[in-house]
């Protein structure tokens, strides 16, 4: 037996404790299991969310109650994913809060740099794409690199060692596509100091 406060605040009402519970836990509706209302519930809230705080039309990515797989990757790597799909990121094509600079990919020169042309396109990360990245052939929302952890690891390994994203001033940047090989070798040397260093 539990009881309450009275209309007047002062008289305590005696309630059994099986009338409470129900009126706190009601019995799901019939043929609504638990786990079914939990899934409701969760479609729910992501409705309230693209409703009331939409993504940015440039964000392709839909929002998530879990956290996105590359997030298991280093916290460096997964840095560069998270700006670069987001749109933020130190690409040239990305809005920068620092750099005012063209759009123009600094290590070809033929297009805008943005997420897909760095990865997918860039003519003088050819060498690298061919190395690292022969099974991923496209990293929109619905690509297979977002779901499978060797795909992740082929494209992290890309970001690596073609220094895709870094911050700027933290290892030289190709120029050219003529200079391009001898400034990537230099920064895959760089970089797997700095990772080393990072991890010990």
């Amino acid at each position: 037996m539990l009881f309450l406060l009275g209309p007047d605040g002062q008289a305590p009402l005696p309630v059994p404790s099986k009338h409470l519970l129900a009126e706190l836990y009601p019995a799901p509706p019939p043929g609504r299991s638990y786990p079914q209302l939990k899934l409701r519930c969760k479609a729910l809230l992501m409705e309230e969310w693209e409703r009331a705080a939409p993504d940015p039309t440039r964000y392709a990515y839909r929002p998530s109650l879990k956290p996105h797989p590359f997030m298991g990757l280093s916290k460096f790597d997964a840095g560069r994913l998270h700006q670069m799909r987001s749109g933020k990121s130190y690409l040239r094509a990305h809005p920068s809060w620092d750099d005012d600079g063209p759009p123009t990919c600094p290590s070809c020169g033929e297009a805008p740099e943005d997420f897909e042309h760095a990865v997918l396109h860039c003519s003088a990360k050819e060498p690298a794409r061919t190395r690292h990245l022969q099974g991923v052939s496209e990293i929109g929302p619905d690509a297979p690199v977002w779901s499978s952890a060797a795909l992740r690891g082929s494209l992290t390994r890309f970001i690596r060692s073609t220094a895709t994203a870094f911050p700027p001033g933290m290892f030289s940047r190709p120029t050219s596509a003529a200079s391009s090989v001898s400034s990537r070798a230099s920064n895959v040397v760089s970089f797997g100091y700095f990772m080393s260093s990072q991890e010990s």
